[in-house]
C-alpha cells in the first residue's frame, strides 16, 4: 500500500471516532438527565392540585414531573421528525 491510502484510512478513523464521542456526550447527558429526574420524583410523592382547561385533579409530584418529562420527549420527538416538505 501506498502512503496516501493509509492516511486517507487514518482520517475515516477520526471521522468515526468524532461522531462515537458525540454519541457518548449525548447518552451521558440523558442518563444524567433521566437520574436527576428519578431523584427529584422520588423525593415529592406528596400530592399536589393538577389544574386543567376543564378542571381540576389530585395527583401525586412524581407522576406530575415524570408526564411532563414524558410529554416534552415526545414533542422533541415529532419536532425532530416533522416530515420536509419541498416547495
Amino acid at each position: 500500500m501506498n502512503d496516501t491510502s493509509s492516511d486517507l484510512d487514518r482520517s475515516d478513523v477520526r471521522a468515526v471516532h468524532r461522531r462515537d464521542v458525540g454519541r457518548i456526550f449525548r447518552f451521558i447527558i440523558i442518563t444524567a438527565l433521566v437520574a436527576v429526574l428519578v431523584i427529584v420524583a422520588l423525593d415529592n410523592r406528596s400530592d399536589v392540585r393538577v389544574g386543567y382547561a376543564i378542571g381540576e385533579a389530585d395527583a401525586p409530584v412524581w407522576i406530575v414531573l415524570v408526564a411532563s418529562a414524558v410529554a416534552g420527549m415526545i414533542i422533541g420527538w415529532l419536532i425532530r421528525h416533522r416530515p420536509r416538505h419541498n416547495l
